[in-house]
């Protein structure tokens, strides 16, 4: 599962209905949190450009990742990591880690050194 970009269901609030919603958005797997739960990075359009992160939001092209079936520019969220329960996990759409290696192991990089980062600001 490891690599694997997946279909994942995630709860929200919806401000309009004033509840709690479900929707579905892809995510890549980076990690095994214990034997039944998934560390996971959302893929997301971003339609808001001032919600970007410049150096941890790892832009997507449509045309450069065609098998992932992006109708629009999206970002891997290296900075914005969730666990989700394989329940959750819907559908698969591509071993990323195969498909696109290289783009994989620049995510990876990027969720190493913002773990890092973020622990030395903690000490």
């Amino acid at each position: 599962m490891i690599g694997m970009a997946y279909v994942s269901v995630f709860q929200y609030f919806d401000k309009r209905a004033n509840n709690m919603g479900f929707k579905q958005r892809p995510v890549l797997i980076i990690g095994k949190a214990d034997s039944s739960d998934y560390i996971v990075l959302p893929i997301s359009r971003v339609t808001n450009s001032a919600n970007l992160d410049p150096y941890y939001d790892v832009e997507l092209l449509p045309s450069q990742f065609p098998l992932m079936s992006l109708t629009q520019t999206s970002y891997i969220r290296t900075h914005k990591q969730s666990v989700v329960n394989s329940a959750a996990l819907t559908k698969m759409i591509l071993d990323f880690k195969e498909t696109y290696s290289e783009k994989y192991l620049e995510v990876l990089v990027k969720v190493e050194e913002f773990q890092k980062n973020m622990i030395g600001n903690a000490i």
